[in-house]
């Protein structure tokens, strides 16, 4: 956060966010696919598996379409009023906080940590410690942007549940691709959304 903007804020926009980007999938992405292969004794279910088992899209499809409704039914529920783009939102941050997080976080929470948990842990465990760790990594950024109480309360509850959402999917699919899809998809609602 604090190394970013020095480094980057020379460069255009879209620039800039696919350089920061590209950073986060060397530092995050890279050790945890390194890791996976490594350990792939160990993990529940191989590297190579995880991504070339083929998922059923119309018995799967379900779960995607839940989380596009969710995410609007919730947002106008805890504002009130009705849902609408975000009149600040910036198609550039699309990049990011839709493409790349969904596969970075994807790789590193379901691929990796929970795919090392379940052959140690009970599955509802191993979900939940996931869903607690994934809460975690997002508190300094909210810290960064001076968000209050109610919104940290508000979010261990939606970000542990998408979490458990994200979990269940790559343990019921067996493919990293089904969560990595449902992240973008919900990054992409909770960024250009807002209620009214």
């Amino acid at each position: 956060m604090v190394i970013q903007p020095v480094f980057l804020s020379p460069l255009s926009d879209i620039a800039s966010e696919i350089i920061g980007e590209v950073i986060k999938l060397l530092v995050w992405t890279l050790p945890a696919v390194l890791l996976i292969r490594y350990f792939q004794n160990d993990m529940w279910i191989g590297l190579k598996e995880m991504f070339t088992t083929k998922p059923k899209w119309f018995k799967d499809a379900p779960i995607i379409l839940v989380l596009v409704l969710i995410v609007p039914i919730l947002q106008a529920l805890v504002h009130g009023g009705g849902i609408a783009i975000d009149p600040d939102f910036n198609p550039v941050r699309l990049i990011g906080t839709v493409f790349f997080v969904g596969i970075t976080e994807e790789i590193v929470f379901r691929g990796f940590l929970l795919n090392a948990t379940l052959k140690k842990m009970k599955l509802w465990s191993a979900i939940t410690l996931n869903a607690v760790l994934f809460y975690l990594i997002h508190i300094p950024i909210w810290i960064y942007q001076g968000q209050d109480i109610t919104f940290f309360i508000w979010a261990i509850i939606t970000i542990m549940a998408y979490s458990a959402l994200f979990s269940y999917s790559f343990i019921k699919t067996k493919n990293i691709f089904v969560p990595i899809i449902l992240h973008m998809v919900l990054n992409l609602l909770s960024f250009s959304l807002y209620s009214v």
